[in-house]
């Protein structure tokens, strides 16, 4: 992979980062039709996780296929495709080396009844992502909830031993609050 002076000027921002986290950040940075600028666009799919696949897909009944996903953000151009576990793990390997892949390792669902101090819940692992050939694992947080102090703890840990293993780290950020 020929690198752009854009992607090399960003990179030179992460000099304290080791050199597999770097390589996965350029391996994001240069797919898809952004490829070179600096920019980037994903495609994150949680939403049949986190809200029920029927309020997420019934729309669109194609979206109940894992394959879909994998199949809109590459033939989109999109930089890398991000989503839980178990949907990673429905394509990982028919779609190996076409997108860079970043799981998600957390996830809320729209049952609980914590409006109050919504929370995440661990739902994968770096070793697990490593396994299935992701350039990088994602988080969700969200400040203002009761629960924030916790989530940022626990993306510190995971994110100490994500780029420990030469993976790149994402966080989402929703600010929530209590009632």
């Amino acid at each position: 992979m020929r690198m752009t002076g854009n992607i090399k000027k960003i990179l030179n921002n992460y000099e304290s980062d080791n050199p597999g986290v770097k390589a996965n950040l350029a391996r994001i940075l240069m797919s898809g039709k952004l490829a070179g600028t600096g920019k980037l666009v994903i495609l994150p799919v949680d939403q049949g996780f986190e809200h029920g696949p029927a309020r997420s897909f019934a729309k669109n009944i194609l979206g109940y296929d894992p394959h879909y996903h994998f199949k809109l953000a590459i033939n989109a151009g999109l930089s890398a495709f991000a989503a839980p576990l178990g949907m990673i793990e429905a394509g990982a390997g028919t779609f190996a080396g076409q997108i860079p892949l970043i799981m998600k390792v957390n996830s809320s669902n729209s049952l609980s009844r914590e409006k109050g101090g919504p929370s995440q819940a661990i739902t994968g692992s770096v070793s697990e992502a490593i396994r299935l050939g992701c350039s990088a694992v994602g988080f969700t947080i969200y400040p203002g909830s009761d629960a924030a102090l916790d989530m940022i703890t626990e993306i510190q840990e995971i994110a100490l031993e994500a780029k420990d293993a030469g993976l790149a780290v994402v966080v989402w950020s929703y600010p929530r609050g209590g009632e």
